[in-house]
């Protein structure tokens, strides 16, 4: 069908759509429509009525009127939200149209399986419908309308805005620091499911029991936590094999440098002292680190030969050295927990030449 006056096709659809009985919460996906139709007032959670003397033309040759534009949030069988925006409101027809195309356009994948289909995004289940009278019906358990939208309630057009999503989309993080997000108004505002287990996080991350904390300096460049980490000797696509951090004890502020060979983290070690020793017009007093290779010479003579006391950690016991330890693994759990969510290639860990400034 097309909107009078304007002369812009909206949406290809045929007679059926049109002599079903409605349902207000019956939402049909149609791989033809170009725009999303809902003829229920009650189910837009904000809807604009303003007239604009648009009307749509159905396939018998039939024009209705088109009353407003606004958005609906879906609530699917699989928990998550659906916000559809620029949905017309035509009360004339008696079905509620979803558009494949907008949501193709916007990111989601749509699966076609015998009589069921399964739309997902970004490698995330979204929902499912199954064919009934020679279309698509989605599976939808509620619709919130004005009087059932919550405050929280997505903002976002056609985002999943859920906690899963943005755990995922932050590589992973924690849901406190999605908390101090949401509260800084970093991110839109959602309802946290503090009970969800993440099945990327099971399978990426692994830990043992923390060691007990032990007291930290409270100036910044006191103390430098170091150490440099392989990624199982998988190469980038620049031929980065390695990464060295230099964490501040004091702030936690942390950068990260991709190595070729071990023997780099000098020259690495030598940029971040003059960059961070100009910015903040203080001198590094202590480096800590582990007994590697990489660490001894001449790495401990370029610290004697700027007055910085290298510490260096007892053999075999990493937990002495675990600020740097554990930002190792917090930063490799974000690379594999990412990567897998991705599907993309190990060797997509790291780009050919980069600096990593994190907390």
């Amino acid at each position: 069908m097309k909107v009078e006056g304007d002369d812009k096709f909206l949406i290809s659809m045929v007679t059926e759509v049109n002599m079903v009985g409605s349902n207000p919460k019956s939402w049909w996906l149609d791989s033809d429509s170009t725009r999303h139709v809902c003829h229920e007032k009650s189910a837009f959670c904000s809807l604009d009525e303003t007239p604009t003397g648009e009307k749509v033309y159905v396939g018998n040759s039939s024009t209705s009127d088109i009353l407003g534009v606004g958005h609906v949030i879906l609530k699917l069988t699989s928990g998550k939200e659906m916000k559809l925006t620029n949905v017309l409101y035509v009360p004339d027809l008696r079905k509620n149209l979803i558009s494949g195309f907008l949501l193709c356009n916007h990111g989601f994948k749509l699966v076609f399986e015998g009589q069921r289909i399964v739309v997902s995004k970004n490698g995330m289940y979204v929902g499912k419908g199954y064919a009934q009278n020679n279309m698509w019906k989605m599976n939808v358990i509620a619709i919130h309308g004005k009087d059932k939208v919550n405050e929280n309630a997505s903002t976002s057009t056609y985002m999943l805005e859920s906690s899963n999503l943005w755990h995922a989309r932050l590589g992973h993080v924690n849901f406190d620091s999605l908390r101090k997000l949401i509260h800084l108004d970093c991110i839109p505002k959602f309802n946290i499911d503090s009970k969800h287990k993440c099945e990327i996080c099971v399978e990426a991350k692994l830990t043992r029991t923390s060691f007990h904390s032990v007291e930290r300096q409270n100036e910044s460049l006191e103390l430098i936590h170091t150490d440099l980490c392989d990624l199982k000797f998988m190469p980038t696509r620049g031929g980065n094999k390695y990464f060295v951090t230099f964490i501040d004890d004091s702030t936690k502020y942390c950068y990260v440098y991709l190595l070729k060979t071990k023997d780099e983290a000098i020259e690495k070690f030598a940029m971040y002292k003059l960059e961070v020793e100009n910015q903040l017009n203080k001198k590094i007093k202590v480096v800590r680190s582990d007994r590697g290779g990489e660490y001894v010479e001449p790495f401990g003579a370029f610290c004697a030969q700027h007055g910085i006391v290298h510490e260096v950690t007892p053999p075999y016991s990493p937990q002495s050295n675990g600020v740097a330890e554990r930002k190792n693994r917090t930063l490799k759990e974000m690379m594999n927990a990412m990567l897998l969510t991705s599907g993309l290639p190990q060797e997509m860990w790291g780009k050919p030449s980069c600096r990593l400034i994190t907390y």
